[in-house]
């Protein structure tokens, strides 16, 4: 009889913490879907964002309602950059607008073109082949801390000295909306 009462004890904590896993689940899943929320409802209030390049040369404006935000971990944009990983935020080109300078162009790949500076070099945004996005370096926004990554593409060519635990999602190339 106290062998029964004990496994029924067992029985007992095994059900309770199964049952406690999906209402955990639950709760991280609404939290993550208000933290969400929570940062498009920072975006929607943020109407323009200005940035340009390292002289003021070329100067820029976006509205980031529709931005996708995420560092890069890939070769081409390290180059560029010269950092270990780059901070992007990619809108529409609706939200986009060049308010002085001209860029030069640099035809980097199929996939992209990169504009600088001129004058001072600087790496300042870049445009897709069919000239639908534009995405430019969060370094360049004077208010660099207004948007913030929410994933990691290209994790697959991170550098392997680079530690990073910002629990964000990781994307072995490009993340599913950059495709």
């Amino acid at each position: 009889m106290a062998r029964t009462a004990s496994v029924k004890k067992t029985v007992t904590k095994t059900k309770t913490k199964t049952a406690r896993k999906p209402a955990a689940k639950k709760a991280a899943a609404t939290k993550k879907a208000a933290a969400k929320k929570s940062v498009a409802a920072g975006r929607q209030k943020l109407q323009e964002l200005s940035g340009g390049c390292l002289c003021g040369e070329i100067r820029y404006r976006i509205t980031p309602l529709a931005a996708d935000v995420d560092f890069c971990h890939c070769e081409m944009c390290r180059r560029w950059s010269g950092a270990p990983v780059s901070a992007w935020a990619q809108v529409p080109v609706s939200q986009f607008r060049l308010t002085k300078g001209v860029a030069t162009p640099y035809v980097s790949s199929k996939s992209g073109t990169r504009y600088f500076c001129p004058t001072c070099g600087a790496s300042v945004f870049m445009t897709d082949p069919d000239g639908t996005s534009v995405g430019i370096m969060l370094g360049t926004l004077d208010e660099a801390n207004a948007l913030r990554p929410e994933a990691h593409g290209w994790w697959s060519a991170r550098l392997s000295w680079m530690k990073l635990d910002d629990k964000l999602p990781h994307w072995p190339k490009d993340p599913p909306y950059d495709v």
